[in-house]
Order: structure tokens, then C-alpha cells, then sequence
């Protein structure tokens, strides 16, 4: 009895003094530069939100936040480097839906979003907005379809990681087959796109405002449920005749599994913080991104949830990448 009541004793001892020391680290975090991983190029939708919050966020914890952008394999790149850091907090990732679609229609994958990172807070939301070059013809998402229909082996579109659900269902309920053209990042496509050697571009809202304001690009459609706000004209793409296509798009900031609770607390508590800040909103308004925090403990499950929506899409269309 004495002997266990002694291993009993020692076991609490080394329990409390882990809980200790990673009370203690949490405490002191953080103590140097944090790294924002981005997966895609610099000047995309991710990278676009992600500066906007290293700036804000780095001023709340009193060091930089630097973002580094590793783009490439349709964000897996960038992603496993995450899921595969030193669960400190001092490695975080920029996250958004390409971990549920990825996860759900491709084959091979060097992470799993479900168990390798851990989310901690969300950030925005905004529609997708397909657009065309202000030069085309199109008006409407009925001429360009009818034009697709039309010119199959003339075409095409760029899209950012071959796996979205967005762009692999709208040419399926369109019944069209146009050439999928892939970007590292949406601000790599638009040259292409202004000038007309892709057909359209199914994108997040902060690529292709500020080209659609100023004459270079026609908006068509937008995802949703309801109409844009910075884009009142443009009709859903369920009035405009292709449904399925309800979801919008969502930011969040992501760590890798086992970072320690109170970390991940206090940098959600931040986020919360920071996205609420006047300056902050007027800065993603510009990009047509909607704050839209949510603290770690209702981001995990609306994270589990929308991993759960990607599987079922990807199961009812049929949807696969390589």
C-alpha cells in the first residue's frame, strides 16, 4: 500500500509540474517573432486577410507576426509544414476552406486537417464571385454557358488548387467541360484573366474587386444565399440558373496539434479582439471580406462541420483531384 500510495505520489508530482511548466511557457508566450505561414503567393485572397490580421495581431501580442508564404501542391504545402511544426504557437497557419475541400476530394495528403492542426480562431467570410474579362462578350452566366457549350476546346478557367468544390460543380451543372488552367495564387491568374486568355474565374472576393471596379473584369454571379453587398447588381448563382453553389468562403487562423490550451486561448482571445477593431473592418471592406470571428471553442466544431459538408459534397457530385 505504502509502495503505491509513493508511485501515486511521484505520478502527481511529474503531472503537476507538466502543467506547471506548460502554465509557465503560456504565461511568457510569446517571447519572440510569431510566423503566419500563408500556402499561397503573395497578393491572394488568403494572403490578402492574413496581413491585415499579422499587423493587428502582432500589435496585441508585442511581437511581429511575420508572414511566410509557401505556396504550392493546392496549399498542402504551406498546410503540412504546419501540421508538422513544433506545437509552440510560435508556427500558425492562415487557413480557409481549401482545408475542407482538399481533405474531401483529394487522393493523397501529407496532413489531416481533422487531427494535425488545431483550430483557434476564425477571422472573415465572403462570397465567390465568378467573373469574366470586361473584353468578353458575356453579360449574363446563360451566354457564357451557352458559349461553352458552344466552344468546348476554346474553354477555360483558372482556378487555385484542383480540388474546389466551386470550381469542379459549376461546370458539372452547367454541362459544360472547360479546360482547368492552375495558378499558385489568384493574383498569379489575374493577368491572364484581364486579358483574356482564360475564359472566367470563379474567385474570392478580395482577388477581383478591385479589378471589377475599376473596368477590368465583369462580375457574373456570386455564391451565397443572398446578394453581395459591394456588388448589388450581380445575382446569385442560384438566380442566375446553377445551383448547389449556396457556400461562401471563410478564413481562419489554425496551429498545429498538441499547441498547448493556454496558448491557443490567448490567441484566440486576441483574434476576437482584433477583429473587432474599427480599422481592421474598414481594411477587409476594402477586400469584400466580412470580420467574422469565432473563438477556438465554436471554431473547432463549425471546422468539424464544414469537414463533414466538403465529404458529403465530394461524395454526391462525385468530386476527385489528383
Amino acid at each position: 500500500m505504502n509502495r503505491r500510495l509513493a508511485i501515486f505520489t511521484a505520478l502527481g508530482i511529474a503531472t503537476s509540474g507538466l502543467f506547471a511548466s506548460s502554465a509557465s511557457a503560456a504565461a511568457d508566450y510569446p517571447d519572440k517573432p510569431v510566423r503566419m505561414i500563408v500556402p499561397y503567393a503573395a497578393g491572394g485572397g488568403v494572403d490578402n486577410i492574413a496581413r491585415v490580421v499579422a499587423t493587428h495581431l502582432g500589435a496585441r501580442l508585442k511581437q511581429p507576426v511575420i508572414i511566410d508564404n509557401r505556396p504550392g501542391a493546392n496549399a498542402n504545402i504551406g498546410a503540412d509544414a504546419v501540421a508538422k511544426a513544433a506545437p509552440d504557437g510560435y508556427t500558425l497557419l492562415m487557413g480557409a476552406t481549401f482545408l475542407a475541400f482538399n481533405r474531401a476530394t483529394m487522393k493523397v495528403i501529407p496532413y489531416d486537417a481533422s487531427q494535425d492542426l488545431v483550430p483557434v480562431a476564425r477571422t472573415g467570410k465572403a462570397p465567390f464571385v465568378l467573373v469574366v474579362p470586361a473584353s468578353s462578350p458575356f453579360k449574363t452566366v446563360a451566354e457564357l454557358v451557352e458559349y461553352m457549350k458552344a466552344n468546348p476546346d476554346k474553354a477555360s478557367y483558372g482556378a487555385v488548387g484542383a480540388g474546389s468544390p466551386t470550381n469542379l460543380i459549376f461546370p458539372k451543372n452547367t454541362g459544360t467541360n472547360p479546360v482547368q488552367v492552375l495558378y499558385k495564387g489568384g493574383a498569379a491568374a489575374m493577368p491572364d484573366l484581364i486579358a483574356g486568355r482564360l475564359t472566367y474565374m470563379i474567385q474570392t472576393t478580395s482577388e477581383v474587386l478591385p479589378s471589377i471596379a475599376s473596368g477590368k473584369l465583369r462580375a457574373l454571379a456570386v455564391s451565397g444565399s443572398t446578394r453581395f453587398g459591394h456588388l448589388p447588381a450581380v445575382p446569385t448563382m442560384k438566380e442566375a440558373g446553377v445551383k448547389d453553389l449556396e457556400g461562401t468562403g471563410w478564413w481562419g487562423l489554425f496551429a498545429p496539434a498538441k499547441t498547448p490550451p493556454a496558448v491557443v486561448q490567448r490567441l484566440s482571445d486576441e483574434i476576437q479582439v482584433v477583429m473587432k477593431q474599427a480599422d481592421v473592418a474598414a481594411a477587409l471592406d476594402k477586400l469584400g471580406i466580412e470580420p467574422a470571428p469565432m473563438p477556438a471553442a465554436t471554431f473547432a466544431p463549425f471546422f468539424e462541420a464544414e469537414l463533414k459538408s466538403y465529404v458529403e459534397v465530394a461524395r454526391q457530385f462525385n468530386l476527385t483531384a489528383e
